[in-house]
């Protein structure tokens, strides 16, 4: 309350000063277009939940990723922490596997994206990000069942431009971004070259390795063309390369029980379990992927009908070596390589603006992922049978087949294993097809219908593999996992259908909408068996009302939705004793409210505030996973909370600028408040991996020229410097031992730009 209370008294004192100088001088907020529904228009006109961060909210409020992304958007969760990615949207958030698909679809200039690691790369130069909240699977297709971020960056114009920014801030902190727009031949060709480079040190300090981990070392360009054929007809063509690295994933113990305190202080005394921005892990973690994405759009417009033609080619390779225990023992290790590529094409047309409005069309994408995996125990031989020994007691439970009848002594093959490993190969060949089309009927100046419809099919191949190296003895005790081989073909078909009405009147509009998405099932490459390899596809039922409103002379805007999703096979990843198991084994329902609010008083000033509540519940899942200690296999979760679905979350703050000398020189100051309710992280429930009720304060503050050639600002984000909990999980092979890794902690940067 007193954190309001302080930036509801800045918000005041700031319109009191603006108030005697910029008061009659009010401007309309700029109408934001999107193209939420594959055609441009305002979002304000848009009969769906659309939360949109223009490039001007982003650079006002430091926003340079998809976590403050998510940060200033209510009823959203995004992790990029390589390796860990997740992305939710009302309370639905997938779990973490190579062979799962997100619940949320990832667009950039209408290029779909089948590897959420691609996020990584799309923050530069960008025009607006749009998050469509609840299923979009009619336009947009599999893998919205939860929603879709849909990303443009900025396009070639046909004059000269010219910008730079650099960055400078803790850690080492530096970053320098440009962009150039170049008219080759005028109204006819220009080109648009924008550039970012990304370095910071980490803010984990790993006591074993003496390194600093969660580093960035980033690096990314991006070249548009455009051609004006005619001017009617144009062509973007886009390339895009980027590379980024990190030195690992900041895990920390901060729960040690007797036996895993034992083993892990044998390699590090100053072992600890809490939460202080201190790793213990033994292995050299790293990351790093590498990117290349082309893209060709083509654009014909005649009597205001549009056609449209996507066509992309992307390839991603990724590398992960994880320390898989976490801990300064070297128990055991896991590296992973991926090759991913991609084709996509999607062929649409729009229909001109009149009684009936249309879109038709079609889409094609193929992917073929590449896996290989060598998941190590007791790595270091040299002291094996000293880790043996003190492991034997948490083993113990787990190889119950393989002790002596006689008595509780591990088989004697066990100790004289030296060192084990698990090779695993995971390939996978994905096709799918779709048409769809969506009918806008205006029944009158103010009624409109709209009426959608997808049909889609799929097909994926697998080819999976998993070879002990020797035994095999201490994999299956710690982590379940066994030998095999599955080669297997799924076929998958799907309508998804939308039907909604929207009424219009005075810069007023209420909408209501039933809709329907899809995400796509498969194989999970984590399997311990072939026969628990495969699952189906997970299918949402949605409902939608909603009231927009835009006041004041355009300068207010204020969104509301209140919505309720049903999902049913749910795709569900659990821990079970020591072995992961993905199946659809769930119905859940998630419903709540969201509200939106942008006000401008006068030139140069913005307050916003947006509010989101989520009820989200398992409906049935009798057989769900049970907390470390519990006496039973499994436990019943029907009518528990999904995992990491906050009830409630709010963002709220204001941007000013003021003048200093007219025309020259302005001061600006901006705030941002986010604030979370409570989330259990995993999917047990446990009470020990939770992140209490938690807010963050971010300031701004710096000098600008009010023609915006120049401006430099100051941010502070995390300015009460708060340990908040990003992720937490059971500690591997230790059952009732917790790890888990933290948001960053304060961050003061100073960036300078300059645009001609």
């Amino acid at each position: 309350m007193k954190k309001l209370l302080l930036l509801s008294t800045i918000i005041a004192s700031t319109a009191t000063w603006a108030d005697l100088s910029e008061r009659k001088r009010r401007d309309y907020i700029e109408e934001v277009i999107v193209t939420a529904q594959k055609r441009s228009e305002s979002a304000q006109d848009v009969p769906l939940s659309v939360s949109v961060m223009s490039v001007e909210r982003m650079q006002a409020s430091a926003i340079k990723s998809f976590e403050d992304i998510a940060l200033a958007s209510p009823n959203t969760n995004i992790n990029m922490t390589p390796g860990y990615v997740q992305v939710g949207m009302r309370g639905l958030i997938s779990p973490i596997n190579d062979g799962m698909e997100q619940s949320v679809g990832f667009y950039v200039d209408g290029i779909y994206f089948g590897k959420a690691a691609f996020l990584q790369d799309a923050f530069l130069d960008l025009s607006r990000v749009e998050l469509l909240k609840g299923p979009q699977g009619t336009l947009f297709g599999k893998n919205t069942v939860a929603g879709a971020i849909n990303v443009t960056s900025a396009n070639p114009a046909h004059e000269w431009q010219t910008s730079a920014t650099v960055t400078s801030g803790d850690f080492n902190n530096e970053e320098i971004s440009a962009m150039i727009n170049a008219p080759l031949i005028r109204d006819k060709l220009a080109l648009r070259i924008a550039a970012t480079k990304h370095s910071q040190d980490g803010f984990v300090h790993n006591s074993v390795r003496n390194v600093d981990e969660k580093q960035i070392d980033k690096k990314g360009i991006r070249s548009k063309l455009l051609f004006d054929a005619t001017d009617d007809l144009n062509f973007i063509l886009t390339l895009y390369r980027g590379e980024a690295s990190d030195n690992g994933q900041g895990w920390e113990p901060f729960v040690l029980q007797t036996d895993a305190a034992t083993v892990h202080s044998l390699f590090d005394p100053t072992l600890e379990d809490q939460f202080d921005y201190n790793s213990h892990a033994n292995s050299n973690n790293a990351s790093s992927s590498k990117s290349t994405v082309i893209n060709i759009e083509t654009n014909w417009e005649f009597n205001e009908n549009l056609l449209t033609i996507v066509a992309s080619h992307a390839e991603l390779s990724e590398s992960l070596y994880l320390d898989a225990d976490t801990g300064p023992a070297p128990i055991a290790d896991w590296d992973r390589k991926t090759d991913y590529d991609q084709q996509m094409m999607e062929i649409r047309f729009a229909s001109a603006p009149g009684k009936i409005e249309y879109i038709v069309g079609a889409f094609g994408f193929l992917s073929d992922s590449h896996l290989v995996g060598d998941l190590r125990m007791l790595p270091e031989p040299e002291v094996s049978a000293m880790l043996l020994n003190a492991l034997s007691s948490s083993l113990a439970s787990s190889l119950s087949p393989i002790t002596d009848p006689l008595g509780n002594i591990l088989d004697p093959l066990l100790f004289n294993a030296t060192t084990d490993s698990l090779q695993q190969m995971f390939q996978q060949n994905t096709a799918t097809y779709a048409l769809f089309t969506q009918i806008s009927w205006n029944i009158s100046d103010r009624l409109t219908a709209v009426l959608g419809l997808r049909a889609s099919q799929e097909t994926k191949e697998v080819d999976l593999v998993q070879d002990y190296e020797q035994t095999g003895l201490l994999l299956q005790s710690a982590f379940g996992v066994t030998e095999y081989t599955l080669r297997d073909k799924r076929n998958e078909s799907n309508f998804a259908p939308k039907l909604s009405i929207k009424y219009a009147w005075d810069d007023q509009m209420i909408y209501a909408s039933y809709s329907e998405g899809f995400k796509a099932g498969g194989y999970n490459p984590l399997a311990r068996t072939a026969e628990e390899s495969g699952f189906n596809q997970e299918t949402a039922i949605a409902y939608e009302l909603g009231y927009k409103l835009t006041a004041l002379d355009g300068a207010l805007t204020a969104n509301a939705a209140a919505f309720q999703s049903q999902f049913s096979d749910m795709q569900i990843q659990a821990f079970i004793g020591n072995g992961f198991i993905v199946s659809n084994a769930a119905e859940a329902t998630t419903k709540g409210l969201e509200l939106d609010i942008n006000y401008q008083p006068w030139r140069g000033t913005t307050l916003f505030a947006s509010a989101g509540y989520t009820n989200a519940l398992f409906d049935k899942y009798p057989d769900g996973p049970c907390s470390a200690g519990s006496s039973s296999d499994t436990c019943d979760l029907s009518g528990k909370q999904l995992p990491r679905a906050p009830k409630h979350s709010a963002n709220l703050g204001f941007h000013t600028a003021l003048p200093i000398v007219e025309n020259k020189l302005a001061l600006v100051l901006g705030a941002d408040y986010s604030w979370r309710d409570d989330i259990f992280f995993d999917l047990d429930l446990d009470p020990i991996d939770t992140q209490s009720a938690y807010s963050l304060v971010n300031i701004h503050l710096g000098l600008v020229d009010p023609q915006e050639r120049w401006r430099f600002i100051v941010h502070i984000k995390n300015l009460e410097d708060k340990a908040i909990r990003q992720f937490t999980a059971d500690l591997p092979i230790f059952e009732g031992s917790h790890m888990g890794f933290l948001m960053p902690p304060r961050m003061i940067s100073a960036e300078f730009s300059v645009n001609l």
